[in-house]
Order: C-alpha cells, then sequence, then structure tokens
C-alpha cells in the first residue's frame, strides 16, 4: 500500500513540475512583448524566492502538524493563484506582486515533498536516499520536459502556457490531497499545539536554533551558495540564448528535453551508485568540483555550440548535487526536527535564488557574460566551503 501511494505521489511530483516550468521559457518573451525593463527576469524570480525563503521554515514546521499532502494542496492552489497573476502583469510591479504571491506558497509544495518521502521512508537512510533521487529525478526531469511543453505552448502566444499552468498546478494540488497517504503516524508528535505565533514565517525562521549543528550549518552554507551560483547561470541562460543568438522558446525547450535524458542516466546511474557505495558526507565534493569546472570552461571558451553543449552537460550533473545535500541534511536530524530541517533546506536554496537571479539580473545590462562570472565564483566558493566540511566531518568520524 506504501509502495503504491509513494508511486501515485511520484507521478504527480512529475506533473507538478512539468506544469511550473511551462512559463519559464516564455518569461523572456513576456518581458520583450510587455515593454518591461530587461532586469526584470532576474528581479521578479528573487522576488519569489525572497518569500519561498521566508516562508518555507513555516511550512517545514507546519509539515508535523497537519498531513503533508493538505499542505501540496493549499500550496499548489495558492501557486497557481500567483502565476495566474505573474501572466496579467503589464507593469514591473504588478509582474514582482504576483511572483511574491507565488512564492509564498511554492516552498511549501517542495518542503513538503520532500518531508513526504522522509516520512514514509521510515527512518531507513538507503531508503531515504534513493527516495531522495527519485523524487529529484523526477522534479528535474519534469521541470526539463516543462520546459519543452511551454516552450512549444510559447509559440501560440505566452498567455497559453501561463492558463496551461495554473490549470496543471491546481489539478496537481488535488491530486496530491486524494492520491498520497496520510502521513501523520509517522511523524513524531509535536510536545505543544500549533499557536498563532507559529505563523509568523521569522519566528519559525528563528526556531532553526533548536537543531542546528556546525556540520549542519556547513551543509546549509554550500546550499544556499552554489544556488547562488546555478540560478545566476539558469537564468541568464534563457535570456542570453534569445537575446544574444535570437534563439525562440522552442530551442529553450529542446535544450532542455536533452537535458531530461542526461539527468535521467546520470540519476539512474551515478547518483545511486553514490547513495549506495559512498560515503555521500565525502563524496558530494566531486560534483561540486565538476560543475564549477564546467562553468569555467563556458568562460573560456566563448563559441555558441561551446556554450549550448556545457550547459546541457553541466545543468544534468548540477542535479546530483541535491539528492546529495538533501540526504546529509536529512541523516543530521533527528525525528523531532526532520520537517523543519527539510524547511530550513529549502529555505536556504530560496536564499541562494534570491541574491543569484537578483544579481544576475542587475549585472547583466553591464556585460552579458558578468552572470556566468558570478556563476562560477559561487560554486568554487561551494567547492571550498565543501572541503572544509568533509574535513570537519572527516575529524567527527575519528573521534
Amino acid at each position: 500500500m506504501k509502495k503504491e501511494k509513494l508511486l501515485l505521489f511520484f507521478i504527480t511530483a512529475f506533473l507538478f513540475n512539468m506544469a511550473a516550468s511551462f512559463v519559464h521559457p516564455v518569461t523572456p518573451t513576456l518581458i520583450v512583448e510587455r515593454h518591461l525593463d530587461s532586469s526584470m527576469f532576474g528581479v521578479a524570480l528573487a522576488a519569489m524566492m525572497a518569500m519561498n525563503f521566508l516562508f518555507s521554515p513555516f511550512w517545514g514546521r507546519l509539515c508535523a502538524y497537519v498531513p503533508t499532502k493538505l499542505i501540496m494542496l493549499v500550496c499548489s492552489i495558492g501557486y497557481a493563484v500567483g502565476q495566474l497573476m505573474f501572466g496579467s502583469a503589464y507593469s514591473e510591479a504588478a509582474v514582482v506582486g504576483g511572483r511574491m504571491f507565488a512564492g509564498a506558497f511554492t516552498g511549501g509544495v517542495f518542503t513538503a515533498m520532500a518531508n513526504y518521502v522522509v516520512n514514509l521512508s521510515r527512518g531507513d537512510a538507503q531508503v531515504r536516499g534513493r527516495n531522495l533521487v527519485v523524487l529529484t529525478t523526477l522534479q528535474n526531469v519534469g521541470s526539463a520536459c516543462g520546459y519543452f511543453v511551454g516552450g512549444m505552448l510559447g509559440l501560440l502566444s505566452v498567455n497559453t502556457a501561463f492558463l496551461a499552468q495554473v490549470v496543471v498546478l491546481v489539478l496537481s494540488g488535488i491530486a496530491y490531497y486524494l492520491l498520497c497517504a496520510d502521513d501523520t503516524d509517522a511523524k513524531v508528535k509535536p510536545d505543544r499545539k500549533l499557536s498563532l505565533r507559529d505563523a509568523n514565517p521569522f519566528a519559525a525562521f528563528l526556531s532553526a536554533r533548536a537543531f542546528m549543528t556546525p556540520l549542519l550549518a556547513m551543509v546549509f552554507m554550500i546550499v544556499a551558495i552554489s544556488a547562488i551560483g546555478q540560478n545566476s547561470y539558469e537564468q541568464c541562460f534563457n535570456y542570453y540564448i534569445k537575446d544574444q543568438y535570437g534563439m525562440s522558446s522552442a530551442y529553450n525547450g529542446m535544450f532542455k528535453a536533452g537535458i531530461a535524458g542526461l539527468t535521467i542516466f546520470l540519476n539512474s546511474t551515478v547518483s545511486m551508485y553514490l547513495q549506495r557505495r559512498t560515503d555521500i558526507n565525502k563524496t558530494f565534493l566531486y560534483i561540486l568540483a565538476v560543475c564549477t569546472a564546467l562553468i569555467c570552461s563556458v568562460l573560456i571558451f566563448r563559441g555558441q555550440i561551446v556554450f549550448i553543449t556545457v550547459y546541457i552537460i553541466y545543468s544534468s550533473v548540477m542535479v546530483l548535487r541535491l539528492p546529495l545535500l538533501q540526504g546529509m541534511a536529512a541523516a543530521q536530524a533527528s525525528p523531532e526536527t526532520s520537517n523543519a530541517v527539510m524547511g530550513f533546506y529549502q529555505s536556504m536554496n530560496s536564499l541562494g535564488g534570491i541574491f543569484g537571479a537578483l544579481f544576475a539580473g542587475l549585472i547583466y545590462s553591464r556585460n552579458p557574460m558578468y552572470p556566468f562570472i558570478l556563476a562560477f565564483i559561487a560554486f568554487l566558493a561551494a567547492t571550498l566551503i565543501g572541503v572544509v566540511y568533509r574535513r570537519m566531518y572527516r575529524s567527527q568520524q575519528q573521534s
């Protein structure tokens, strides 16, 4: 029964992540057609990530009190409403407002999805690691497929892509609630009732003091800083190929289709091997180093074919770090703090996204290559922090 429910959850998660990416390839077109400032492609995402950052710890805490499938329902619908506002916007203020509304709910969906997987794994580290790899693979392959579908829909119109996204997000939320298991019995019951104070996102964020350790803090630093690089690279690539190469949203979709295939291969081979046969607290560093080297190659070799090829390879390799870092965070959490830790993980990922998207949008106008330089610096910094983390982890293991 649990395996059947988990399968239905994974199918729904794939559809949700497809829908979440429907409008990414048409966002540059929306900005151009509606005569908005070019920096909006980064500023709007940063606004969304800021709300994601603030509310993810709250949703993580709420996961301990209510079934995660209820949170996935509410947040999917909230996300859909925010995207409807975004798609209807004809001014910078309206775009930012819609993205902020959506951002308050997106963190809830991703936090609840990670918690659902962790809760149904029932403390088995190998099962948890495997399920997180499956979830991350489906999220990223679904996102890549969503780019492709969104790119094709964008050839019809920007509004078509937005309408399709809103409909599928709502249907996904309903499917989460109807098809997923109630994971209440798999969670440690909090020792106090939910209060109005728990609705304060800042209070939920400050509660991290209860579970934070030096090693966990290092993991969160790596998550946040590498997210700066990821978002700076990702957002600028989408805008760059339209601005510099004149490529339509259809090309973006085709690139994502290639990423989907390579992601499936790498996650079913390399990622599973790392989870089963190695200590991920050590081997995660190799993935960060490869990502850093790939971004560096973009700065050295400027040809269009190299630029696009490296992006496809990088995007697939980058996905490998996500289940590793999630697994490292989950392994250092207790059953009582697991939901809150995963919420804080999502918050740190969003924090990096804020700076990555915002800085990328602001510095792109000065030089289109600056965001890619920022991405390289961020991944290099995350790799160096990873070296320090591995030394601390090794010392702890020996003591």
